[in-house]
């Protein structure tokens, strides 16, 4: 199946007639079920709401008793409202009743699910572990921006090799820089060459050589790798001898290697060779279910409302997870004390913006979900820090490596007042 958004509608429609579906809590007011996650088979019903005994029950007072349910439907998984006040909206559109697929966005009151079946970044992960120790070469497939050398550095980490790991994008040289680069070259090989270099596979000797956007190679370059990969013995250009290597190649690309193949440009018997493990990595809009995690990990002091939230889990992320660095990077900047509303994502993900905001006013809230009660310890840290300090909350905050208006949302759900902590210093 091709790397296409085709392709990856087509591997969901299959995902979807799965006889297991599993319901994430992604975001809530209620920061304690955030990564809550329900498995039900085709003979279970599963209820939501404030109070669904015996279902999931969430603590969103925006969320009715017995707000939504799951259940098996013929072949399919559907949602339906079971007359909620606030509605149900699966996939931004407020529904009675709608069929799930894999990465089916769920909206009750300021509680945001996503609906999986299976888990393909996990099995990615696993097979990755399980092969590091190998010596077996990896092709690692996906979009641009799914994260191929991140996956290739933890193979590289899990390998237990004792040499290093170097990258090389093989779009980014010239055809002879190219060459030389790779294997090496020899003193007055060419033009320019005043001294002998030993080449990045010589440079990653006991170690992992990463080759990214292996189907830009040359056609002419692509047989002399191809003779490294079967002998283990690379030769410098402009030399005579071949020099032995023990290196492990871990190759890329977001081409179609099997079309490239049937079309001449990149030649069959190296394809196999570097084919001889495939990871294919799945694209962000296939990984809902971690996609709010992941911006979390990303920017740390931002804190999402659920309308910005909600939007940023039905964007389509051409861009992958380079796009979605990018987003919170400059939201980080421009937002208005380290709170992530649905205006500032408007001009980045404009369609799925559109998509929340013409929704009914009395489901909306823009407003960022409360934080976790803090631990005993966390108050005692602010409290030494506001004596430390002298009351100074933007020291507290440059210390932490927090905003100004985080730390005092800390204190307010510590139970603590800057001001009352200040005259009770000076009295």
């Amino acid at each position: 199946m091709s790397d296409t958004i085709e392709g990856a509608a087509e591997s969901i429609a299959l995902s979807s007639r799965r006889s297991v579906c599993t319901l994430h809590i992604v975001h809530s007011p209620d920061a304690a079920s955030v990564g809550v996650r329900v498995e039900l088979g085709r003979q279970k019903t599963l209820f939501v709401g404030r109070e669904a005994e015996g279902g999931l029950s969430v603590n969103d007072e925006r969320v009715s008793k017995q707000h939504f349910l799951i259940a098996a439907v013929k072949d399919e998984f559907e949602c339906a409202d079971v007359g909620s006040t606030n509605g149900t909206f699966v996939d931004g559109a407020g529904q009675k009743s709608a069929q799930l697929s894999h990465g089916s966005v769920v909206r009750a009151g300021n509680t945001l699910f996503v609906v999986s079946f299976g888990d393909e970044t996990a099995r990615v992960n696993e097979s990755a572990t399980r092969l590091a120790p190998t010596a077996f070469p990896m092709l690692l497939l996906g979009e641009t921006g799914t994260g191929k050398e991140v996956l290739a550095r933890t193979i590289h980490e899990r390998s237990g090799r004792s040499g290093p790991f170097v990258p090389l994008n093989c779009a980014a040289l010239s055809r002879e820089l190219l060459a030389a680069e790779l294997f090496g070259h020899a003193k007055g090989a060419f033009s320019g060459a005043a001294a002998a270099r030993p080449g990045l596979f010589r440079a990653a000797d006991n170690g992992t050589l990463f080759l990214d956007e292996i189907g830009d190679l040359p056609l002419d370059l692509q047989p002399a790798l191809l003779r490294v990969l079967e002998e283990r013995k690379v030769r410098p250009v402009g030399a005579d001898q071949e020099v032995p290597v023990d290196t492990r190649v871990l190759a890329a690309t977001h081409v179609d290697l099997e079309r490239a193949v049937a079309a001449g440009s990149f030649r069959a018997d190296l394809y196999a060779r570097l084919a001889h493990v495939v990871l294919r990595l799945p694209p962000l809009r296939e990984r809902k279910a971690e996609l709010l995690r992941l911006a979390s990990q990303l920017a740390p002091s931002l804190q999402l409302s659920t309308d910005a939230a909600e939007a940023l889990l039905l964007w389509h992320w051409p861009r992958n997870v380079r796009e979605l660095r990018s987003l919170l990077e400059v939201s980080a900047v421009l937002s208005d004390g380290g709170a992530l509303r649905l205006r500032d994502v408007r001009e980045r993900v404009p369609t799925a913006v559109e998509r929340v905001r013409n929704r009914p006013s009395s489901s909306r809230s823009d407003t960022p979900p409360a934080e976790p009660h803090p631990t005993a310890e966390r108050r005692e840290q602010l409290l030494a820090l506001f004596r430390e300090h002298q009351g100074d909350v933007s020291k507290i905050a440059t210390e932490l490596g927090k905003p100004r208006a985080q730390v005092y949302r800390w204190l307010k759900t510590a139970g603590l007042d800057a001001t009352e902590l200040r005259t009770r210093k000076s009295t």
